[in-house]
């Protein structure tokens, strides 16, 4: 049985232990340090998995005092780096979410820690290239059969995009932004598929609807439109149906993050990536996913509908593949997978989702940053991941 270690105890871990009792994982977790600790405990104790688990406020004494054959951080965003660094000193195999970091400084100190050892034990939380549709696109792009791919057009219209202004994520101080917290998936998928990364970006974002004049610190119970607004709490939860996704109003004046970003890439050997995000859409109007064109063919596929088609340039043939997913799972099915790379990890084998394409991700996604906010295409330099 697994000793799992975990930084930070909310909505991430508790997924990702759904997905290890999906796979019957042989772990238990023998300490969590969160600060919120106390309350967490009774809310677990039913679980036969953290029985034996010991509490700590402080994530340091936990991994000075604490045997451990993992550890997983599941801290906010801006503090993933923090204490990534922690555990790779400590060599200890890591399971770190994703983004890797929020901006350069993080990613540079992220950087050194892992060129420290040679191979740190390292698997970072990019579920979507573990989903069969993501693996079935590898396949036809590495067998030859599109042809050489010289453009990839990729499309994220996320329907759950008012939690990135209704909750803590409005504050782009603990994310890093959008590119950094949607992008980094498709970039790490896309750049799997092509076996291939960018080297220069030029980005560009606006914040078109997620906007207003409302005070700062104001809760969606405390507005006038709280009966009437068709993104308070209120209209989601009694006429939506849905879950709210924050109380905070995300029409005030403190509401953070852009609502769409687009980003154009481009590779050494001249394939470009056109990338564009959306935060506003509803219900079916979400979609992600990409088209890749080849020379001999091109292929598209949607997470959300989990089609994957194929159009050859030979002829007047079409190929149509549907993929079906237990349902309940996360991230498309992904997580379990994710779970089982993870044990494979503990086990001995290699990561195949490590440090460095947690790095090459957030290195894009920090460039597309910079661009945006210089206004002009700026390169993308991995001489940290390669000294």
């Amino acid at each position: 049985m697994k000793r799992l270690g975990f930084i930070g105890y909310g909505l991430r871990s508790e997924t990702m232990m759904k997905a290890f009792s999906g796979i019957a994982a042989d772990i238990e977790v023998a300490a969590i340090a969160d600060p919120n600790w106390e309350a967490l405990k009774p809310s677990l104790a039913a679980d036969s998995r953290f029985q034996n688990t010991v509490y700590y406020e402080d994530a340091e004494q936990m991994l000075n005092n604490q045997p451990l054959d993992g550890v997983f951080i599941g801290t906010r965003c801006n503090l993933h780096a923090r204490y990534a660094q922690m555990v790779l000193e400590k060599s200890i195999p890591l399971f770190l979410e994703k983004p890797v970091c929020i901006n350069e400084e993080q990613y540079l100190a992220l950087c050194k820690a892992g060129a420290k050892t040679n191979t740190p034990p390292v698997v970072v939380s990019f579920p979507l290239r573990f989903t069969c549709i993501v693996q079935h696109m590898k396949h036809l792009v590495d067998s030859g059969v599109l042809g050489d791919v010289v453009t990839v057009q990729a499309i994220n219209n996320v329907p759950y995009g008012s939690v990135y202004y209704h909750s803590w994520y409005r504050n782009p101080d603990l994310t890093g932004g959008l590119f950094l917290q949607k992008a980094t998936h498709d970039i790490d998928y896309i750049t799997y598929i092509l076996g291939k990364h960018p080297v220069k970006v030029s980005a560009q974002t606006a914040k078109m609807h997620f906007k207003g004049e409302r005070r700062e610190n104001l809760r969606c119970q405390e507005c006038p439109e709280y009966h009437s607004c068709p993104e308070s709490s209120f209209v989601v939860k009694h006429y939506q149906k849905s879950e709210p996704s924050g109380e905070w109003c995300c029409f005030a004046k403190d509401t953070g993050n852009e609502d769409l970003g687009a980003a154009l890439f481009q590779c050494e050997d001249g394939t470009i990536i056109s990338y564009h995000q959306v935060f506003l859409v509803k219900n079916n109007a979400g979609r992600r996913g990409a088209r890749f064109i080849g020379t001999k063919a091109s292929a598209e596929f949607d997470f959300y509908t989990f089609e994957l088609k194929v159009d050859y340039y030979d002829g007047k043939h079409t190929a149509i593949h549907q993929f079906e997913y237990p349902k309940g799972l996360y991230h498309f099915g992904g997580d379990e997978e994710l779970a089982k790379e993870f044990m494979a990890v503990l086990n001995g084998s290699p990561s195949s989702v490590d440090l460095k394409e947690g790095l090459f991700s957030a290195g894009a996604c920090l460039a597309a940053k910079k661009s945006a906010c210089l206004q002009r295409e700026v390169p993308i330099s991995y001489e940290w991941i390669h000294p």
